[in-house]
């Protein structure tokens, strides 16, 4: 179950503290206009929710990926309950959780298109005015529509690497086809070196 652990992990790393420390960044960026920190609204309490959802909903598909016999034949009910689980995973991963995460940009981080912070109206004073004097005009919705894309790509990735863990589950690694026991059962012992 390593396998499962460095995944939860790459999941909280990627789609929990990624946008999280995003957002730490822009309330710091914004210099002399930001707010307090508990009025920051950093922490989303529904969006950690829809990503500690995702990870328990996942739970399932390790232990019956490390369960289940290679080639062992599928019923039709097993069949529908496979393909509506992986059709609530998909939901979850691609419905779910960019909703809560852009409601949570939207709505409590106010990165709208009319927030400015690089350009002539730059509201980014810091580093001596360079952001102003930048001729392009960014506001805060391009950072949160950037890091949507990322939670999808994320999510696509690790749907691909999903089918590809399913299928090579019952491989050997590279390093393990060497004999441990003889054909008559007795374990084999190497030649000492030297």
């Amino acid at each position: 179950m390593t396998v499962a652990g460095k995944t939860f992990g790459f999941i909280i790393g990627s789609l929990l503290a990624f946008p999280m420390g995003a957002a730490f960044l822009m309330w710091l960026a914004d210099g002399e206009n930001r707010g307090r920190f508990d009025n920051a609204k950093i922490i989303s309490v529904r969006y950690i929710m829809s990503v500690l959802l995702l990870i328990v909903f996942l739970i399932p598909f390790f232990v019956v990926a490390h369960r289940r016999k290679v080639g062992a034949s599928l019923t039709w009910g097993e069949a529908m309950v496979a393909a509506t689980y992986v059709f609530w995973l998909l939901f979850w991963l691609y419905g779910v959780l960019p909703h809560e995460y852009l409601n949570w940009a939207d709505a409590e981080l106010a990165w709208r298109p009319d927030m400015k912070v690089i350009g002539p109206e730059a509201s980014w004073t810091w580093w001596h005015g360079l952001w102003s004097s930048i001729p392009l005009t960014i506001n805060k919705q391009i950072f949160r529509d950037i890091i949507a894309v990322l939670i999808y790509a994320v999510g696509l990735g690790g749907f691909i690497w999903a089918f590809s863990y399913w299928n090579k589950r019952g491989e050997t690694p590279a390093g393990s086809d060497v004999e441990t026991t003889s054909a008559y059962g007795r374990p084999l012992v190497s030649k000492a070196k030297g």
